[in-house]
C-alpha cells in the first residue's frame, strides 16, 4: 500500500510563523488584531518599572478573551491550552504564563473591563455591524460561586453560634482537665501550650458567623450566603433555589451586546432604565424602540419611556398570564372588569357594580382608588372571582400607561415588532450559556462577578465581529478604528 510520508521528527528547513497554522479569519486572529488597537493606557499605568519584568498585559488580555469565547474560563484550563493549542500559542507568542498569573490578572484588573467593553461596542458601530435604533433587553440568572447550603438566616446563624459556644466550652473544659492531670504528675511548673487547633477553628468560624449576622441586620435582608455574601437566592429552572446574580443585557443589530450590567435583584424591572442610559452612553445614540418581556413591565418604567420619547413594546405580567394560559379563571381578571366614568364605578363580568370606597395611601407613590363589590355573597361564581369576602379592585392613576401599551401591542405592527425580541436577545443568552459555558460565575462578590460577566459579553461581541467580517468577505480584519 502507498501512504504519504509520516515522520513526527521531521525538522523544518525554515522557521515558520504560528500565524501560518491558523486559517484566515480565525477567531484568534480577530481577537489579536482588535486587542492590538484597544487603548490600554489605564492598564499599562498599573505596572511598575521596578522588579522582574511582567508578562505583557496585552497578551494575557487576548488569552482571556479567546478563552471565554471558547467557553474555557478556568485559569487552569487556559494555562493548559497555552501549552497544547496552536491558537493560544499564537496569541502568547509561545510564552507560558501559569494559571496563577492569569487568575491574578483577571481579579486585579476587573474594574477596567467596562472601558474595554465600550471600546469594542463602538468598534461594532464604526464598522457598520450594529445599530441601536431598536434594542431588545433581557435578563438571566447566573449561579454564583457558592452553595445554597451556605445560605443562612439570622435564626440559623444564632443556632450555629450557640452550638459553637458549647463546643468551645467543651474543648476548654477538656484542656483544663488535661492540665490538672499533668500538674499532678509534673508539678505546678507546667509548659505554655499553644491553643488547640480545633479551638482556633471554632473561634474563627464563630467570628465569621457574627460578621455575617451583622451584615444581614445592616442590609435589612433575610439571609446571607457565607461563601459569597453579596449573592442573592434566586429560583432557577424547576424552582431550584441557588445563590445567584441577575445578568442584564441590551442587544442591538446583529446580536451585538451594547449594554450590560449585573444585579442582585431577582426581578428584571429595575434594570431597564440603567440599560437604556448605558446604551446611550456606550454608543452615543439614544434608542428609539425598546423590546422587553413582561418582567420589565412597571408603572415607573412605562413613565420613564414616555418621558424619554422612546417607544416601548413591553407586555404587562397580568396580560401575559392570560395569554399564556397560566391565569386561573381569566374571565374574572381585573382587565375583564368594565370601568364606568359617569358614576366612577366598575362592573364585573356578572354585571354587578363595584362602587368607589376610598383611597389607599402610599408613601412615595400615587394613592390607589379602591372599588369594592357589596353583592359578592349572593354571586354563584364568587369562588372563581375571589377568596376574600368581597372582590376589590385597585385603580392606580397610571393605569392608562398599561392600557396604552396593550393597545400598541395589539396592533399588527406592534405584534411584529415585539416578535423581534425572540431572535434579537434570547439567542444571545443561548449562545453565552451553552457555547461559552456561562451557567455559573467563577469569581465571588458583586464587583468581580460583574467584571466576569463583562468579559463574557466582550467575548460574545468579538465572536460576532469575526462572523461579520467573514460574512462581508473580509477574512483579514482591518485595524480597529477606535
Amino acid at each position: 500500500m502507498s501512504f504519504k510520508e509520516y515522520n513526527q521528527d521531521q525538522p523544518f528547513l525554515l522557521p515558520l510563523s504560528l500565524y501560518d497554522f491558523l486559517t484566515d479569519g480565525h477567531l484568534a486572529q480577530v481577537i489579536n488584531d482588535i486587542v492590538n488597537e484597544l487603548d490600554l493606557r489605564e492598564l499599562y499605568a498599573r505596572y511598575s518599572d521596578l522588579g522582574c519584568s511582567a508578562y505583557h498585559p496585552q497578551m494575557i488580555l487576548k488569552v482571556l478573551f479567546y478563552g471565554y469565547a471558547r467557553g474555557e474560563r478556568s485559569s487552569r484550563v487556559i494555562a493548559h491550552r497555552i501549552k497544547s493549542d496552536v491558537a493560544y500559542m499564537y496569541l502568547t507568542a509561545l510564552q507560558q504564563p501559569d494559571f496563577r498569573t492569569i487568575n491574578r490578572f483577571r481579579k486585579d484588573n476587573i474594574d477596567i473591563l467596562k472601558g474595554l467593553f465600550v471600546q469594542i461596542v463602538r468598534l461594532c458601530i464604526e464598522i457598520g455591524m450594529a445599530n441601536v435604533g431598536t434594542i431588545a433587553i433581557d435578563g438571566t440568572k447566573l449561579k454564583a460561586n457558592a452553595s445554597y447550603r451556605k445560605t443562612k438566616r439570622v435564626a440559623d446563624i444564632d443556632k450555629e453560634i450557640e452550638i459553637i459556644d458549647k463546643q468551645i466550652e467543651a474543648i476548654l473544659k477538656e484542656c483544663d482537665e488535661t492540665d490538672q492531670k499533668e500538674d499532678e504528675v509534673a508539678g505546678q511548673d507546667r509548659s505554655i501550650y499553644e491553643v488547640a487547633a480545633e479551638l482556633k477553628e471554632r473561634q474563627k468560624l464563630k467570628e465569621r458567623l457574627q460578621r455575617a449576622k451583622e451584615k444581614v441586620l445592616a442590609n435589612n435582608s433575610k439571609e446571607i450566603n457565607l461563601t459569597d455574601g453579596e449573592a442573592t437566592t434566586m429560583l432557577h429552572k424547576g424552582y431550584r433555589p441557588e445563590p445567584s446574580y441577575n445578568g442584564q443585557i441590551a442587544v442591538g443589530g446583529n446580536g451585538v451586546i451594547v449594554a450590560a450590567t449585573l444585579t442582585t435583584n431577582p426581578a428584571d424591572y429595575e434594570a431597564l432604565k440603567e440599560l437604556i442610559e448605558e446604551t446611550e452612553t456606550n454608543t452615543g445614540e439614544k434608542p428609539l424602540e425598546v423590546l422587553a418581556d413582561s418582567g420589565f413591565s412597571s408603572y415607573e418604567n412605562l413613565e420613564y419611556l414616555e418621558d424619554s420619547g422612546i417607544n416601548g413594546y413591553i407586555p404587562d405580567q397580568k396580560t401575559e398570564s392570560i395569554r399564556k394560559g397560566t391565569c386561573q379563571h381569566p374571565e374574572f381578571h381585573k382587565s375583564r372588569f368594565r370601568y364606568n366614568e359617569t358614576d366612577d364605578t366598575y362592573t364585573c363580568p356578572m354585571e354587578k357594580t363595584l362602587p368607589y370606597k376610598g383611597l389607599m395611601k402610599r408613601q412615595g407613590k400615587p394613592d390607589i382608588r379602591i372599588y369594592r363589590c357589596d353583592a359578592c355573597s349572593k354571586c354563584e361564581r364568587k369562588a372563581e372571582c375571589t377568596k376574600a369576602e368581597y372582590r376589590t379592585i385597585g385603580l392606580d392613576p397610571r393605569e392608562y400607561l398599561f392600557e396604552k401599551m396593550r393597545i400598541r401591542l395589539g396592533t399588527k405592527e406592534g405584534k411584529g415588532k415585539y416578535s423581534k425580541r425572540k431572535y434579537l436577545v434570547e439567542p444571545v443568552f443561548g449562545d453565552m450559556k451553552y457555547n461559552q459555558n456561562m451557567r455559573q460565575l467563577l469569581l465571588r462578590g458583586k464587583l468581580k462577578a460583574k467584571g466576569e460577566f463583562l468579559i463574557m459579553c466582550i467575548a460574545h461581541n468579538l465572536k460576532k465581529i469575526a462572523r461579520y467580517l467573514i460574512g462581508t468577505g473580509n477574512s483579514n480584519p482591518m485595524p480597529c478604528p477606535i
